[in-house]
């Protein structure tokens, strides 16, 4: 019954243009992780002496920086639809 409910639903074929309280936050959140993330593996790789450790450590970092940009990358179109929304002038 609950198979058949939902196979009468529509599915988008994409996400919505709006974002949502609760996505913002997550996704604020999970930009500073990546962030965060990031910088300490950069900070680890400049203080390791092995160079075997230190490569796997900088690959680490850029990992964490791809997705940091890929996050923010998913980001743009709404940016840019709020930096272009105009809003009513109000007369008193």
């Amino acid at each position: 019954m609950y198979q058949n409910q939902y196979s009468q639903q529509k599915r988008m074929n994409q996400p919505p243009r709006v974002l949502s309280t609760k996505d913002d936050a997550y996704l604020t959140d999970a930009l500073s992780w990546e962030l965060l993330a990031a910088k300490k593996a950069h900070s680890f790789a400049s203080q390791c002496s092995d160079q075997q450790v230190k490569h796997q450590v900088e690959q680490l970092c850029q990992l964490h920086q791809q997705h940091y940009n890929i996050l923010l990358n998913h980001l743009s179109p709404y940016q840019q639809d709020y930096e272009n929304q105009t809003y009513p002038h109000f007369h008193n």
